[in-house]
């Protein structure tokens, strides 16, 4: 597979098995986590119990003891200082937060790494410590643009085991253009991070990577990326959402470690989206369906107007996502709507490319194992690969050369990328 492009987010191999126990969908209403709009925040990873199904509650490890941690929503052009404290189990390691989407210093952005001289505290987060994260939300000399974000570790190599096991948030973005425009917001703008998990008879995860560890493809093939067969929204198992019979912002983030979400709705209703990972697009596009691979976001207009009574489901092909209820009007009458024209969008420069990156699979020697490479070449975070200057437009061409198809997503941070062809 090629594309032109810069993608989004974690890694591996394909390993899912069925969940002893089923809840049946649509039980639980639709959580909506606590939203924090604060200039200081501070954030507590921690272990908690937290209630994904019905049952016995799952032991995860948390953001301020919640699944998914508090949604920070911010202005842009202004200072967020977020400070997390570790409080997760010692063994757990040490922990790095990425604010995924913002344009961050790189001191701030989530390093994977402890790094010689980066001062007082360093880079990551050891057990029982803590750490101050500085947000400008700035691009360029101007306020970032309005986006749908998301918040989660970053250490690496446990990327995948740590936000299976819960640490992931979700961010919004707002600015002045994004406020002007006539879409819904308050009550019906709504957050959904969408993910699969897989829980064993007494609702306790299991992250097949570590029943890999104890197989013979221990030293194989990454496992970072792993499916479930349980589907959360908000942290709940297939919920049901009762709705206005009028028009809802949604925004969706796929935060499942490998899994792609094809969403769409049952009755075919197209769905109008708005929004994708870099803020609002320069028109409305109508969609059936809504194709998401683990970390992107997109951001979709649904009118649920004259459907009072009844009953949407949003669905997947890996299964009933969540179900949407229409059993109620509101008093006053639905004055949003969704133009013509959202933003422009930046030009671009040259079409030409020039960087190919070529991902693959070959024997890492530092850590004795079958690891993904770029150009033939694992990873070494003393190397640099590209740099670009400041301000420049670059085309990148990435291709996937792996015999066997197995996808990787890629995400590069700090830059505002858009697919020109695949």
């Amino acid at each position: 597979m090629r594309r032109r492009l810069a993608l989004a987010a974690i890694a591996g191999l394909v390993v899912a098995a069925p969940s002893a126990a089923v809840a049946a969908p649509f039980e639980r209403a639709l959580p909506i986590p606590e939203v924090l709009t604060g200039s200081r925040i501070d954030i507590r990873m921690q272990q908690s119990e937290v209630q994904l199904r019905p049952g016995p509650k799952t032991r995860m490890w948390t953001y301020n003891g919640t699944f998914p941690g508090p949604t920070i929503r911010r202005p842009s052009g202004t200072v967020t200082r977020m400070t997390f404290f570790n409080d997760l189990p010692a063994w757990a390691g040490d922990m790095s937060v990425h604010h995924h989407g913002a344009h961050s210093a790189s001191t701030e952005d989530g390093q994977p790494h402890q790094e010689p001289g980066a001062g007082p505290g360093g880079l990551l987060i050891p057990p029982g410590g803590a750490r101050e994260y500085r947000y400008d939300h700035v691009e360029d000399g101007a306020p970032e643009r309005a986006a749908f974000q998301w918040y989660h570790d970053h250490r690496m190599d446990v990327t995948g085991r740590n936000v299976w096991n819960g640490l992931a948030g979700m961010f919004i973005l707002d600015d002045e253009v994004d406020a002007a425009l006539p879409l819904p917001e308050g009550e019906y703008d709504v957050p959904l991070m969408v993910v699969d998990r897989r829980l064993d008879a007494e609702n306790q995860l299991v992250y097949p990577g570590d029943l890999l560890a104890q197989t013979p493809l221990n030293g194989g093939p990454p496992a970072d990326g792993m499916t479930g067969d349980v589907i959360l929204v908000n942290g709940a198992a297939q919920p049901h959402f009762d709705v206005a019979d009028r028009k809802y912002r949604l925004r969706l983030l796929n935060a499942s470690n490998f899994r792609t979400f094809d969403f769409r709705l049952s009755d075919g209703s197209p769905m109008k989206q708005i929004a994708s990972e870099s803020g609002l697009l320069p028109a409305p596009v109508d969609r059936g369906t809504v194709s998401l691979g683990p970390a992107e976001r997109a951001e979709v207009v649904v009118d649920f107007a004259g459907l009072r009574g009844r009953t949407l489901t949003l669905t997947s092909a890996a299964g009933d996502v969540m179900q949407f209820r229409v059993n109620r009007s509101d008093p006053e009458p639905d004055t949003t709507r969704v133009p013509a024209s959202l933003r422009p969008a930046p030009a671009l420069g040259p079409s030409k490319v020039d960087r190919i990156f070529n991902f693959g699979l070959g024997f890492d020697p530092e850590r004795n194992r079958i690891a993904w490479t770029i150009n033939g070449r694992v990873y070494d975070h003393n190397r640099v690969d590209a740099s670009p200057k400041l301000g420049s437009t670059e085309t990148w061409q990435l291709t996937n050369v792996t015999s066997s198809g197995v996808p990787h997503y890629i995400h590069i941070h700090g830059v505002d990328w858009r697919v020109i062809s695949r």
